[in-house]
Parts: structure tokens; sequence; C-alpha cells
């Protein structure tokens, strides 16, 4: 008897390829590397005025709150390292702290804009593979019972993972693999924070480096377009003020002013607006992918595209 499909063993045929309809970004089917990333862009194209608009906000309002952390650092006492003598560097401990405490906040502040955006993106996406646009309403009532959920689950994985990355690399990218899909399985399927961890683990098993790859892949491609963005409005910026930072550590009091801060605002605005909805697509359609390979999700879903059934309302 002919095994179905799901897995990839055996391979999907070339008729199976072919005919599994497709009602949104993606065939109803197993997906592969291409797949996936084109999969992601075409939900983002699909569903483009909630997406960037959501994402937009979020990142408008995360560049605001910077500028204005960043402009406070600059104003509050002079360089933290002062280097103009290399044989004996000088470090300014009170400005180097408040140098580091914006930094963190920053930090904190741009992983909780971030969690919240993903969350709503993964409703997004996750309804467009049914061929369903999800209204600004349903997107919102699907985060809204969650959030504190998913802001601690983001703010945990992003933290052991960057500490694990630290201390020693292995643990580091393994977590970042094995906990690849955890927000879309609590966002999806309204899990608590630990039953979304083991939820992760146990669909990527068996596939972690395929997973790893693709995730990898999407974030080298966001960090690219990313940095491209931020240097030319750096370069912008130094252009038309003249100012040249010193570095994170070495900058003067005063020595940015607004209108650079704001030219290097507006560009990080924009390039979170276009990258941050890429990697959070496609950690989604990892989920969706990895549910059709394990749990023939896809037979559900091609019923609900062929109208035997109501397309579910989520995946739980």
């Amino acid at each position: 008897m002919v095994q179905p499909p799901y897995g990839g063993i055996p391979p999907v045929s070339p008729y199976y390829r072919a005919m599994a309809p497709k009602p949104g970004c993606i065939p109803l089917r197993p997906l592969d590397v291409g797949e996936v990333l084109g999969g992601a862009v075409e939900a983002i194209r699909r569903n483009a005025r909630t997406v960037l608009g959501l994402s937009a906000v979020a990142a408008v309002a995360q560049a605001l709150i910077g500028l204005f952390v960043q402009r406070y650092a600059n104003l509050q006492g002079g360089r933290a390292i002062d280097q103009s003598d290399p044989a004996n560097p000088q470090v300014y401990w009170g400005q180097l702290g408040k140098v580091l405490a914006s930094t963190l906040g920053l930090s904190l502040l741009s992983s909780v804009f971030a969690a919240v955006l993903t969350g709503m993106i993964v409703v997004v996406v996750t309804e467009d593979v049914v061929g369903r646009k999800a209204s600004l309403e349903l997107v919102w009532s699907k985060v809204r019972s969650r959030i504190w959920r998913l802001v601690t689950l983001s703010l945990l994985v992003g933290v052991l993972a960057a500490v694990g990355l630290v201390l020693c690399l292995a643990p580091g990218i393994w977590l970042w693999g094995i906990w690849a899909v955890a927000v879309p399985a609590l966002i999806i399927e309204n899990r608590g924070i630990g039953q979304a961890l083991r939820r992760s683990q146990n669909l990527v098993r068996g596939t972690f480096w395929r997973v790893w790859g693709i995730r990898a892949l999407g974030f080298g491609i966001t960090l690219a377009l990313g940095g491209v963005l931020s240097a030319v409005a750096g370069a912008t910026a130094a252009a038309i003020t003249g100012d040249r930072p010193a570095g994170l550590l070495g900058a003067g009091a005063g020595s940015l002013s607004w209108t650079y801060l704001l030219i290097s605002a507006i560009g990080t605005a924009l390039a979170v607006t276009l990258t941050a909805p890429f990697q959070a697509s496609i950690d989604s359609l990892l989920y969706v992918d990895l549910r059709m390979r394990k749990e023939q999700l896809a037979v559900d879903l091609q019923q609900a595209a062929a109208g035997v059934q109501q397309p579910p309302r989520h995946y739980g």
C-alpha cells in the first residue's frame, strides 16, 4: 500500500506536488525550502495592508522610544570611554552605566514589541494558508488573551538561546532550533509556556537541521536587508548633518544632533517594518509544514479547501 507523503517518506510524488490545492500562500502539502521562503513573501504580499500596518506601528513606536533614549544618553555626561590617549584609556563608569542601561532597556523593549508583532503575524499567516484574510479584530482577539504568555515565552527563548551562544555555541544553536515553532504553537493551539516549548521540540524532532537551516537562511536574508537599510539611513544622516558618531561607548555629549538621530530612527523603523514580518512568517509556515508532515494536517486543510468541511479556525 502506498504510504501518505507526510513527513517526506516516501518523497512527495510529482503528481501529488502538482495537484495539491493552494488556496493561500502555500500549497497544502509538505513544503520544500523555496516554498517556505517564497510562501513567507507571498503571505506578506497577500496581506500587505494588515502585516505591514502592524509592523509599521510596532517599528515606529520602538524607534521613537529609542530616539529619546539615545538622545538622553548623548546629553547626560561625556564619553563612556576616552581613548584620546591609546596608552592610557579612561573609563567613566557613570556614563558607561547609563549607556549599558539604555542599551539593555532598548533590547528588552525591542523584544517585547517583536514578540507581540510575531504573535499577530502568526495569526495572519496561518489564516492565509487556508485562503482567509485575517481582520485586525480576529488578530487582536487571538493575541490579546495570550499576550503575557507570548511576551514571557519570547523573552525566555531569546535570553536562553543568547546565553547558550555566549557561554557555549552548541547549546544556543540547539535551543534556537528546537524552539523554532514555540510561538506559533502557543498562539494557534493556545498552550501554556512550558507546553509550547515541549510542543515545538516534539514537532522539530527528527528534522532539526532542516528547520534550523531554513530559519538561519531567513535570518541571514533579514539581517542583510536590515543592515543595508540602516547603513543607508546612517550615511544619509551623516551627509546631511555632518555628525560622526564615535561608537556605542565613545560618543561624546551632544555629539549627535536631533536631526541625525531622527533620520537614523526613520531608517531603523523602515528596516524593522520590512524585515520583521518575514522571519515571523517563516516560523509560522514551518509550524504548518511540520504538522502537515507529522500529523497529516494537510488532509484537514485540503478538505477545507475543497469545501468538504469548514476551514479550521485554528489548528489546535
